[in-house]
C-alpha cells in the first residue's frame, strides 16, 4: 500500500472537505469544456490545489463519463530517489477518497518493451507529481479503475519516445495523464511569454522543437518528459493536442513578481 505523501499539504486530508473542493472546480469547468470522446491523454498541473486545482479540473472535465481504461499517470521525480524511469510495481495506492490497484499486467508489458523502465517503488514515496492526481480521477470514476504510475528521472527524448512505443506495444487500452507544471518563479509577463511558447510547441506535435524551446528559453516545466511522452504518443496515433486553459498562481496568491505557470491540455484521435 502506497500511503498519501502530501494530503493535508497541496490537498485536503479530509474526505468530505476534499470531495467539496474538487466539486467547486469541476462545476466551474464543466461550464467551459465539454466531454470528448476518443481521448488519447491529458497535461494535467500538480501544485497545490489552491493554485492548479481548477485548471487540472479543465483537464478532466473533458474526460468521457465512463472510463474503462487503466490510466497511465506520468510524473517528474521531484525527491532524486529510485530509478531513472522508475515503475510502481502493484499494490494499492490510497487517498482520502479510497484507494485504486495498480496494473501489474500492464506494467509488465511496459517493462517488457522500454529499456528505460524499471521495477521501482522507492522513487514513489514521498513524490507528489503523480498522488495529486488520483483524487480528480476518483472524484469522476470512484476506485474502479487502475494505475500505472511513472516517476521520471531521465526525461530526455529518448526516453519519451521508448515510453510511448512501449505504451502502444503493450496492446493495453489506456488514458495517459501527463503531469506537469510550466514555467516556475518568474514575473508574470516572463511566464506568459515562455509558457506559450512551450505550449505552442507541444500543439505542434514538434517534439525536437519543444526541446529546444525548453533550452533556449529555459523554461523550467518541471514535467517536460512526461509532456513529450504524450507528444510522441499523440503522433504515432495520428492525434492532436489542444489546450483547455493556462493560469499562474498570482490568479491565488496576486504575487506577478514570481509565478508558477500551469496548463490543461487534451490529446485526442483525430479520426474515428
Amino acid at each position: 500500500m502506497r500511503a498519501p505523501a502530501v494530503a493535508g499539504h497541496f490537498y485536503p486530508s479530509n474526505k468530505k472537505e476534499l470531495e467539496k473542493m474538487l466539486a467547486s472546480f469541476f462545476e466551474k469547468a464543466e461550464r467551459e469544456v465539454k466531454e470528448r470522446e476518443n481521448v488519447i491523454g491529458i497535461v494535467a498541473p500538480h501544485a497545490g490545489y489552491i493554485y492548479s486545482g481548477l485548471t487540472a479540473a479543465y483537464a478532466y472535465a473533458s474526460l468521457p463519463k465512463n472510463l474503462k481504461k487503466t490510466v497511465v499517470i506520468i510524473g517528474p521525480n521531484h525527491t532524486g530517489y529510485g530509478s531513472e524511469v522508475s515503475v510502481y510495481p502493484s499494490g494499492k495506492w490510497k487517498t482520502p477518497l479510497g484507494e485504486i490497484e495498480v496494473d501489474s499486467e500492464f506494467v509488465k508489458e511496459l517493462l517488457k518493451y522500454c529499456k528505460f523502465a524499471e521495477e521501482d517503488e522507492a522513487a514513489h514515496i514521498y513524490e507528489h507529481s503523480i498522488e495529486v492526481q488520483l483524487p480528480f480521477l476518483q472524484f469522476l470514476y470512484g476506485n474502479e479503475f487502475k494505475i500505472v504510475p511513472i516517476c521520471l528521472m531521465n526525461q530526455s527524448l529518448e526516453v519519451a519516445e521508448c515510453l510511448a512505443n512501449a505504451l502502444i506495444k503493450s496492446g493495453k487500452d489506456f488514458l495517459v495523464v501527463a503531469s506537469s507544471d510550466l514555467n516556475h518563479y518568474e514575473s508574470y509577463d516572463i511566464t506568459q511569454r515562455k509558457d506559450m511558447e512551450l505550449i505552442n510547441a507541444i500543439i505542434s506535435l514538434d517534439l525536437k522543437k519543444f526541446y529546444k524551446i525548453l533550452k533556449i528559453l529555459n523554461v523550467s516545466a518541471c514535467g517536460y518528459g512526461a509532456i513529450a511522452t504524450l507528444m510522441s504518443l499523440t503522433k504515432k496515433l495520428n492525434g492532436k493536442i489542444e489546450l483547455l486553459r493556462h493560469s499562474t498562481s498570482a490568479e491565488t496568491n496576486r504575487d506577478y513578481s514570481s509565478v508558477v505557470g500551469y496548463s490543461s491540455l487534451i490529446s485526442i484521435k483525430s479520426g474515428p
